[in-house]
């Protein structure tokens, strides 16, 4: 039974759902209704897809996800940053708005919930920690802006830019005349969003409603823009007058199966991509999972999340529809509307299912400027401004990172700067291994305490040399640790032995244990001993099975303390 639960956590909940908790999940599951249907109406238009590709997408992973997924809050759907990765994607091979198009997003859907598996396979869930934060930061930054740039045509009444890179937008709006009712439409909708955002929570609150109810109205701030634009364009007729673009027939009908045959032709050209595409979904997914969960003292299972987002994609591509997402907005409304569990997505999909079967066609008349309103806020919200001034004032590694990152995304696209972005954080956590810092140490007074002799006034013995190493020894900073030795024993003649420090020492390879030996018989060539102290357990376990450990004529002390005493009387 427990095995089963693991794989489908709705067990965990379903089986002592109480009355209360539906009540919970109807509510939210009503309130996050209002936030679905335009945000994914307006994401499958920015992953260059019919609106009703968005909506069968997001029914889908809804219902996918509270069987498999282990976040009971997370609200699973297209969303910007992998509708924009879905564009980049698709448009090389094959042309936006055509079937070929629909079928190739369709396919890279289904590979990339089959590489999410994968990766579950491999436990990569325990290993996305090695994703730096500054990559992630530069990414989502970058791609903010792109999603904006490309949002640009349609708010000023274009079709969209053949080449999606900032420059080629910013030429194709240059080239073309600007719709000016569309800009205006557009121009309403982002003020209406931000006055929501920013002071209608306040407003409600004022007016005696309560907390919850005043931030789920506040966060439904898309629904009203939509109706309002609805209205607005059919009652004045601005499709026609003034050409004001609408997004048309959405179809009426149930979601059908797109079973489409995928070659494994297909799935070598799509792989790089999904498997791309996969890791962002990941990361973007379990960071706001774990973050809701927390807030309530709960926890998501990171491996079982990988399961989760698999059949959810798989699940999207089924139904004619494309990558799916967590979705940090929804699954904020979700959370603080009080959803207890997944029951509240399923209510949410249930609510998509009836409005696409029931009220499609009112949909007809929709701006897509006002699409692209909504697309620009929730853009915007990617790019934080305390996050990136903290990157830089902090670490110049991080710093340099992000600079990268965000570069190479702006410039050479999403995939290709991703890759660039953590080819470069590894390059520098490489160099800066290679470079460890050293301390030669000291006693501190007549403590047991040690420091650097640089930063403390500290008790020191010219005969014996304390070097505390602060990084592990392996093929990286081996070359640079030894010619630091070598150099303070030729600078101090007087020096008879040499201690390391290896409080911080997690492990020692092949290079490093070589670099040991060769240091050793050197040292004992010009009368110095090489001496060890506070070696970690399972770094002595792997010692004590060397000839190293053996053969050399030095000590390894239990503390540093004890080796002052015996090697320098202090």
């Amino acid at each position: 039974m427990e095995k089963l639960q693991a794989l489908l956590p709705i067990l965990n909940w379903g089986g002592d759902y109480r009355k209360d908790d539906f009540r919970a999940d109807v509510i939210a599951g009503v309130v996050v209704l209002f936030i679905t249907v335009p945000q994914v109406i307006a994401y499958a238009f920015l992953a260059g897809l019919p609106p009703e590709a968005g909506l069968h997408a997001a029914l889908a992973a809804l219902v996918a996800y509270a069987a498999f997924g282990s976040s009971r809050t997370l609200a699973v759907g297209p969303t910007a940053i992998i509708a924009m990765m879905t564009l980049e994607v698709a448009s090389s091979f094959a042309t936006p708005g055509t079937q070929d198009y629909a079928t190739v997003t369709v396919k890279l859907g289904l590979v990339t919930g089959i590489v999410l598996l994968v990766l579950r396979l491999v436990n990569f869930g325990n290993v996305i920690s090695f994703l730096s934060h500054a990559v992630v930061t530069g990414f989502i930054t970058a791609a903010a802006i792109l999603i904006i740039t490309n949002q640009l045509p349609a708010v000023v009444g274009l079709s969209s830019s053949a080449d999606t890179s900032v420059v080629g937008v910013l030429s194709y709006l240059s080239d073309n005349t600007v719709n000016v009712v569309a800009l205006i439409v557009a121009a309403t909708a982002i003020v209406l969003l931000v006055f929501c955002r920013l002071q209608m929570e306040k407003l409600l609150l004022s007016m005696g409603l309560g907390q919850v109810l005043a931030s789920a109205l506040a966060r439904s701030a898309p629904m009203y823009v939509v109706i309002i634009g609805i209205l607005v364009t059919a009652f004045l007729g601005l499709n026609e007058t003034h050409q004001v673009p609408i997004v048309g027939t959405i179809p009426t009908a149930l979601p059908g199966l797109a079973l489409v045959p995928l070659s494994l032709t297909e799935l070598r050209d799509l792989l790089p991509s999904a498997l791309l595409i996969a890791m962002v979904i990941f990361m973007e997914s379990a960071s706001i999972g774990t973050a809701m969960a927390s807030r309530r003292r709960e926890k998501i299972q990171p491996n079982q999340e990988l399961v989760g987002l698999s059949f959810s994609n798989m699940g999207a591509s089924l139904v004619g529809g494309f990558p799916v997402a967590g979705s940090f907005a929804r699954t904020v409304v979700n959370f603080s509307s009080g959803a207890h569990t997944q029951m509240a997505s399923l209510i949410t999909a249930l609510l998509v299912l009836i409005t696409l079967v029931g009220f499609a066609p009112l949909f007809y008349y929709l701006p897509k400027a006002v699409l692209s309103a909504i697309i620009v806020i929730s853009a915007m919200q990617l790019i934080d401004i305390t996050v990136i001034r903290k990157i830089f004032s902090f670490n110049s590694t991080d710093a340099v990172t992000f600079t990268f990152t965000f570069v190479a995304v702006l410039v050479l696209g999403v995939e290709s700067g991703v890759i660039i972005g953590i080819v470069i954080s590894f390059v520098l956590l490489i160099r800066s291994s290679s470079r460890p810092h050293i301390a030669v140490v000291g006693r501190v007074g007549d403590s047991e305490h040690f420091r650097n002799i640089r930063r403390h006034e500290v008790i020191t013995s010219p005969s014996l040399l304390a070097v505390r190493i602060d990084e592990s020894l392996y093929f990286v900073n081996t070359r640079y640790i030894e010619t630091f030795l070598f150099n303070e024993v030729a600078d101090k003649p007087d020096i008879k032995n040499v201690l390391l420090i290896c409080t911080a020492t997690n492990f020692i390879d092949a290079s490093g244990l070589e670099m040991l030996e060769a240091l050793c018989e050197n040292l004992e060539e010009v009368g110095v001993t090489l001496h060890l102290a506070e070696v970690k357990g399972p770094v002595m376990d792997r010692l004590k099975e060397t000839d190293f450990y053996h053969r050399m004529e030095g000590e390894v002390f239990f503390t540093t303390d004890l080796a002052f005493k015996k090697l320098a009387g202090i």
